[in-house]
């Protein structure tokens, strides 16, 4: 069955940056079949389709063309695997910060550093999110898809989805005609609490505690409490968290950019690649609270472009250019930008 199909519908209340934005095309699909019916009523009138799913990492334009599908698949379970970890299965539309609630309060730890990370759990996969040193490729088994070139399902293993540092196969060209339906994450049944973040470590006061004391529980708390302090809440003023991946670079070019920038804040990373800090370079830049028009990079963090009221999409790309454009004319570095464009 076909669902409803709106003209000329508003996006603005459907992405966390609150983007002014109007879609030529819109609905809700809320199983697989639905989906197929949407693409196929697209597909017979030429009209490109795009997935929307939180809204937490994308930039709407003013005019988005052809149909938009929001991806509303709904779905939990849970079993035992044979080796004792818990299987959890979960739809593409349910809310990626749920699955954490509900997983870390029925006991089992795994998620907990990914606590307070907005969107679905279809986005979080696509964006292979990560925080606090765990990516949720790690607690990954598969990813089921809707292939549209055989109008089909399918079932992704990790391999399969290529996932690299805020990456998968559902960003590139070889993705394009993979839709996400669900996935299913695999929760150790022996849990080690994964720390050694500065401010994480002393939100859990670990100077005064044993490693072994803390509680996965503990962890999601304390997670949540810092990323409360250091970034903007979208209710407040429209934001998509992270803008720009950190770059990875070579150790030499490193080498050479430390020599004349000395305060260049990078982290190590192996076969001879360093990871440096994007927030870093934006801020020595000059944009740490920069602002044009409507548009400007969040005050308290450099990483963060925020709406301040009445942005549009080609604003924010615009302003985004342009601090990329700064950074590589001073650094040598090229920032890529982490939201998705509709």
């Amino acid at each position: 069955m076909l669902p409803q199909i709106t003209e000329h519908q508003s996006l603005d209340a459907m992405t966390t940056f609150g983007l002014h934005s109007t879609a030529d095309y819109f609905a809700h699909a809320k199983s697989a079949e639905e989906l197929d019916a949407l693409i196929v009523w697209a597909d017979e009138r030429g009209l490109p389709v795009k997935f929307l799913g939180g809204g937490a990492n994308t930039i709407a334009k003013s005019r988005v063309e052809g149909l938009v599908i929001r991806v509303e698949i709904k779905g939990f379970s849970t079993e035992e695997a044979p080796n004792g970890d818990l299987l959890v299965k979960v739809g593409a539309g349910e809310v990626f910060d749920d699955i954490v609630r509900r997983t870390v309060a029925e006991g089992f730890g795994g998620l907990e550093n990914l606590a307070a990370i907005p969107g679905t759990v279809g986005g979080a996969v696509v964006q292979n999110i990560g925080a606090y040193g765990v990516e949720l490729a790690e607690r990954l088994v598969s990813v089921t898809v809707w292939d549209r070139t055989v109008k089909a399902e399918r079932v992704l293993s990790v391999p399969e989805c290529d996932f690299a540092y805020r990456h998968s196969i559902f960003k590139t060209p070889a993705g394009q005609n993979l839709v996400i339906l669900g996935a299913t994450l695999r929760l150790p049944k022996v849990w080690t609490p994964i720390l050694g973040y500065r401010d994480l470590d002393a939100e859990l006061k670990l100077e005064d505690r044993s490693v072994e004391m803390i509680t996965a529980a503990e962890i999601e708390a304390a997670v949540r409490a810092v990323r409360g302090r250091k970034l903007p809440d979208p209710h407040v003023i429209g934001n998509a968290g992270s803008f720009f991946t950190n770059p990875i670079v070579t150790k030499v070019f490193w080498h050479e950019l430390l020599t004349t920038h000395p305060n260049l804040v990078y982290y190590k990373l192996g076969g001879g690649r360093m990871k440096l800090a994007a927030a870093w370079l934006i801020e020595a830049a000059g944009f740490k609270g920069a602002k044009r028009g409507a548009v400007g990079v969040y005050e308290n963090h450099a990483l963060i472009v925020v709406n301040h009221g009445g942005a549009t999409g080609e604003e924010i790309i615009a302003f985004s250019d342009e601090i990329i454009a700064k950074v590589k004319k001073d650094f040598g570095v090229t920032l890529e930008r982490e939201p998705v464009i509709l």
